[in-house]
């Protein structure tokens, strides 16, 4: 429908926003596909933090269709005026995997459409927002708090999918007949069952460490049986160098990679092809979560196999006993707040830099708008010279309004010259300070050093038995 709109109007711009990097590059090869074959000139470009100087400024002029992040927009709508052209001729705001964007992070991004479209409306477009969302409670409600916008929800699902089994797999109990064997060896054994039976496999895991371990499990029960079959098992998490996450995807669609152990962050919807199995090691913790990660099985019409290993915890236990319970279980809300002032006052600095705030701004915001005004204004923050109210504080606002609330330092884990993966600040305290035994695709590698100022990590090779 977007490349018909742009088909019939030659000015028309539309702005694709993902919440990965790695979605937009899927994205962006199947409407690249689409032009070619509908001769429909729409020139769409990534536009992230990969982009250099060069190419940005021509994507701003040229591009029909630009694929970015919340992160990105975050930074890049302070320069509204270098877009001037696009978000003038904006028809068309698509946004997908619109249930992620709950909590603190949704809150944040709500906001920063609030931004977005006072930018249009300075500008004189008024595009419509189309989301794309996984199941969840209330799509319509979400919507509307997300984009300040009303919408209508089409729901019926029309693709073509093959059968699905479920299986609960509750470990069985150790000789005293009190204790169940653990989850995670369970899930070791049933890892290597599939990838041996030759079935292409995502195994979700509750943390990067225990995806780290399945994974050095897996390989060692492989290699006594195929070191080929060892080598086509691989751990996925955040915190690995684009390169090596991109090689992971690849080597899944082209069936050079027979199982990969993950955390959530292949949960949503990157194009890995169609797997004939997922594992998850203990209930997600969400509905939402749980037919997200099932749903990475079985994409076309092929059938699949889900396999949920029960942890001891109730919950787990609970499942395991009721199984029609959980079939049975709604998806949960999709919740945020636009009036928590930790967030709210931080956007509406923002928005001071980027187009002077008015009373008529209100209408953007929330009810208590007048309120944070007056407080930033008591704070020198922002100041109203006549035609309304300016940020005058120090630094660029958007560099001190953090999108997912955590440390904006990111410290690099080096080996020797190499770097090896990143993380930020408050995740580098718990898992590279001296001594710590960082595991990275399956190897263990000991910290020698954190430098705080250096926001950098130095670690060697070490096989010291434990982790």
């Amino acid at each position: 429908p977007v490349l018909e709109a742009l088909s019939k109007d030659p000015n028309a711009r539309a702005l694709y926003i993902y919440p990965m990097k790695a979605l937009a590059n899927d994205q962006l090869n199947v409407l690249s596909i689409m032009e070619k074959e509908t001769g429909i000139s729409i020139n769409p470009r990534l536009y992230d933090g990969d982009t250099s100087r060069d190419d940005k400024r021509t994507i701003r002029d040229t591009s029909r269709i630009i694929l970015t992040n919340p992160y990105g927009l975050h930074l890049y709508i302070p320069w509204h005026h270098l877009w001037q052209r696009f978000f003038s001729n904006l028809k068309f705001i698509v946004v997908d995997e619109s249930h992620t964007y709950r909590g603190v992070f949704g809150s944040h991004v709500a906001l920063l459409f609030r931004r977005i479209n006072r930018i249009c409306n300075y500008y004189g477009s008024d595009p419509q927002y189309i989301l794309s969302s996984a199941t969840i409670a209330n799509p319509v409600e979400h919507s509307n708090q997300l984009t300040g916008q009303d919408f209508h929800i089409i729901s019926k699902d029309s693709s073509e999918s093959g059968k699905k089994s479920f299986i609960f797999w509750n470990p069985p109990y150790l000789d005293d007949g009190l204790t169940r064997r653990s989850a995670h060896q369970e899930t070791r054994k049933l890892l290597s069952y599939c990838v041996q039976e030759d079935l292409q496999t995502l195994c979700f895991t509750k943390s990067r460490k225990m995806a780290e371990l399945i994974a050095a499990w897996v390989k060692r029960d492989l290699n006594q049986v195929d070191p080929e079959l060892a080598d086509a098992v691989q751990s996925y998490r955040a915190g690995y160098l684009p390169a090596a996450r991109r090689k992971i995807e690849r080597g899944l669609k082209r069936r050079e990679i027979s199982g990969v152990v993950t955390t959530n962050a292949l949960e949503l919807g990157i194009d890995i092809g169609s797997l004939e199995c997922v594992i998850m090691s203990g209930y997600p913790g969400t509905v939402i979560s749980t037919w997200q990660q099932a749903g990475r099985a079985g994409r076309l019409i092929d059938d699949s196999v889900v396999f949920l290993v029960a942890f001891q915890n109730p919950l787990d236990q609970y499942f395991m006993n009721h199984p029609q319970e959980f079939f049975k279980r709604n998806p949960e809300n999709a919740v945020i707040n636009l009036d928590n002032p930790y967030i709210t006052a931080g956007h509406i600095t923002c928005a001071a830099k980027e187009v002077p705030l008015t009373e008529k701004d209100s209408d953007f915001f929330t009810e208590g708008y007048s309120r944070y005004i007056k407080e930033l204004s008591e704070k020198k923050l922002i100041k109203n010279y006549g035609s309304g109210w300016e940020y005058i504080g120090p630094r660029r606002p958007e560099t001190k309004v953090n999108l997912s609330n955590i440390s904006d330092q990111t410290v690099r884990v080096m080996h020797y010259s190499k770097v090896l993966e990143t993380m930020d600040l408050t995740q580098a305290y718990r898992e590279v300070h001296p001594g710590a035994v960082l595991l990275h695709q399956g190897e263990p590698y000991r910290v020698k050093s954190l430098d705080i100022d250096k926001l950098e990590a130095r670690v060697e090779e070490a096989d010291v038995g434990f982790y």
